[in-house]
Formats: C-alpha cells, sequence, structure tokens
C-alpha cells in the first residue's frame, strides 16, 4: 500500500515539472521561426510593412552581389593582429562597413556614406578607409581579382 501512495503524491509534482508555467518574458515576446529574417528599407516605419525573407532568398540574392575584401593590420595598442574581411560592394559605396579586429574584438569603421560616424569621418567628407588613409598621407594599394584566382595589385 506505501508504494502506491508515494506514486499518489510523487504523481502531481511530475505533472508540474513537464509543463512550467510560463514567464513574463514569454507572454510578453512572442517567438519567431529562426527560418524569418527582417530586413530594413531605410523607410519609416509607419509608411510601409516590414520585409520578410527566409534565409534562402537573401543567401541567393547575396551570391551574385559583387564583394569585396580587405586585409589589413590592426593599430589598437599591443593588437597589431594581420585579418583579411570581405562584405559587399554595395555596402562600401552606399552604406556602413565596420569590421571587427579579431584579435583585440575592436571595431573599425572602414565605408561611412551615411554620415553615421562624423566625428570620425571630419564631418561626413571622408566617406571611406581610402579616403581616411589619403588624409593621413599613408599609402593604398588597390588590387583586382582575375578569373585565374591570381590578383593583380596596381
Amino acid at each position: 500500500m506505501l508504494p502506491t501512495r508515494i506514486l499518489r503524491i510523487a504523481r502531481p509534482q511530475i505533472l508540474r515539472l513537464r509543463h512550467p508555467p510560463p514567464t513574463l518574458f514569454s507572454l510578453s515576446r512572442p517567438r519567431l521561426p529562426s527560418t524569418v529574417r527582417h530586413s530594413s528599407s531605410g523607410v519609416p516605419s509607419g509608411s510601409a510593412p516590414p520585409t520578410v525573407t527566409s534565409d534562402s532568398q537573401t543567401a541567393r540574392s547575396n551570391a551574385n552581389e559583387p564583394r569585396l575584401s580587405l586585409t589589413f593590420t590592426c593599430t589598437a595598442a599591443n593588437c597589431n593582429t594581420r585579418s583579411t574581411h570581405q562584405f559587399t560592394k554595395r555596402s562600401y559605396e552606399k552604406g556602413i562597413v565596420l569590421i571587427e579586429c579579431p584579435g583585440c574584438k575592436k571595431r573599425h569603421l572602414i565605408a561611412d556614406n551615411l554620415g553615421w560616424f562624423k566625428d570620425s569621418t571630419e564631418d561626413g567628407k571622408l566617406r571611406n578607409v581610402e579616403d581616411l588613409l589619403r588624409a593621413r598621407g599613408e599609402s593604398i594599394r588597390r588590387g583586382r581579382l582575375n578569373p585565374d584566382g591570381s590578383i593583380e595589385v596596381n
């Protein structure tokens, strides 16, 4: 008789553990599926509905977009890490590009065509890393990737 009584007492506790009560966080914020990605077009939120694309659509559209590659040595104190990063040509020419150094984890401004970092770009006059380096008197080398995979440096 004792084992049945223990089971009756223990059973409600087991059921409670299987279905914990919802927390305030889960009630206030709905979860989105992992395949949904929200994109912004720069249009104010009240005038247009948000664009929703899947990861496969984004991958297809980004695969055809021209990409740039940048290799640099971090000049932060005691870092000197050399790294290579890739980004789209469109973001470099029309948007903002920030790159995180893998050594010191600091972010470096590569391009600011939107004028968000006016203190770093002399009130928006210097738009990308090439302009910033020219203003400091440093040299810049551009290269082109040939179809055979070789890099031609100008």
